[in-house]
């Protein structure tokens, strides 16, 4: 097949991922390459060369003066620019002749172009309903024309008033990056992912002072003002260490070798590739109540309190060491394998083509 990936421009999609959107988008258009479609990636200019970049041009608004003109009339610069670099995206793409359209890009013009496409359009939607994304499914609310998936069956319930029907398929991950480890060396806690309010970074922090547990933290800094309001002030405390920004080979063994992951996001997760990963490692979890928080962990490799309840979480970690990591790593190899994500894509893909197919000869009849 010829397949186009379209990401969203805003982070490279390489290594060290910026989050889990980026870890996806890569494992999804290198698997696809693999098994030998032909896949253009329309993403940052700086993403992977290993694959075929068609560089999204938010850099690029000629003439320039036209950008001093709108923001006169209140106009966002950037939004005005990255609704520019799509709709050439889109116009590009209509010009290609693909077989399949698949859309990870957060924004709304793709959805609103790809529903006009002569072309079988597929929209994937990995977060909670943001205006941008809403703009696109409430212009195309009454005559749809593409398929739309959703990372999990909590965010489709999210989703349903807007988007009634669609299919979930879930995240996955490269297991073999990811080594089990049955016996680990650590004696910490361990958090990592975009540092952000959303993402809870302060409570992880606070629940590990509250256990007497030494806690690890690695990640981008994705808000700087909560960085510098909420967790640069914890980390000057005794026992705990920020690592910074780290490559998936960097995380792996920090991960597996820690006594628990603590997951503390404070918004309802679409997905949690933490989750999946600590899994794969066998390492325990102890997570916020939210999202699809439950429909990746089990009773047997893991520990759910409510949101926000720190001295929940703080008890919790006490029984982590009754939780079998052998059990963990088996969840994440029947649950979060990229293999399956990757298969149920190309059979909804196989769908989708199908289903093109018996309308064209419905057309000629």
């Amino acid at each position: 097949m010829k397949i186009a990936l379209i990401a969203h421009g805003l982070h490279p999609i390489k290594e060290p991922f910026e989050g889990g959107l980026e870890m996806i988008t890569f494992l999804l258009c290198r698997s696809l390459m693999q098994r030998g479609h032909e896949v253009h990636l329309y993403a940052h200019r700086e993403s992977d060369q290993r694959f075929d970049v068609r560089p999204i041009p938010t850099d690029r608004l000629r003439p320039e003066c036209l950008l001093s003109s709108m923001a006169g009339m209140g106009q966002d610069e950037t939004a005005v620019r990255e609704m520019l670099a799509y709709t050439e995206v889109m116009n590009t793409i209509a010009s290609e002749g693909y077989d399949i359209v698949h859309n990870h890009s957060l924004h709304y013009i793709p959805i609103l172009m790809g529903n006009l496409l002569n072309a079988n359009m597929v929209t994937s939607i990995h977060t909670p309903t943001f205006p941008y994304l809403q703009l696109g499914a409430l212009g195309v609310e009454a005559h749809n024309h593409q398929t739309f998936t959703m990372v999990s069956q909590s965010l489709a319930r999210t989703w349903k008033n807007l988007i009634p029907s669609a299919t979930v398929v879930y995240n996955g991950i490269e297991l073999s990056n990811w080594k089990f480890v049955a016996r680990p060396k650590g004696n910490y806690l361990f958090w990592y992912g975009r540092i952000c309010p959303e993402k809870g970074t302060d409570y992880a922090i606070e629940v590990a002072q509250r256990s007497g547990r030494k806690i690890i933290l690695a990640g981008p800094i994705s808000n700087r003002d909560y960085f510098n309001d909420k967790v640069a002030p914890l980390l000057k405390k005794k026992n705990v260490d920020y690592v910074g920004h780290c490559s998936q080979k960097e995380i792996a063994p920090l991960l597996a070798n820690a006594s628990a992951l603590l997951f503390t996001s404070t918004w309802e997760e679409p997905y949690g590739l933490t989750l999946a990963e600590s899994l794969a490692c066998g390492t325990p979890i102890v997570a916020f109540e939210g999202g699809a928080t439950r429909e990746i962990l089990t009773k047997n490799t893991g520990f759910v309190v409510p949101k926000h309840d720190v001295e929940g979480m703080a008890r919790a970690i006490g029984s982590v060491a009754q939780i079998d990591r052998g059990a963990c790593r088996e969840r994440a190899e029947t649950f979060c394998s990229h293999e399956l994500m990757v298969k149920n894509y190309l059979d909804l893909y196989s769908r989708v083509l199908e289903q093109r197919e018996y309308h064209l000869k419905l057309d000629i009849c």
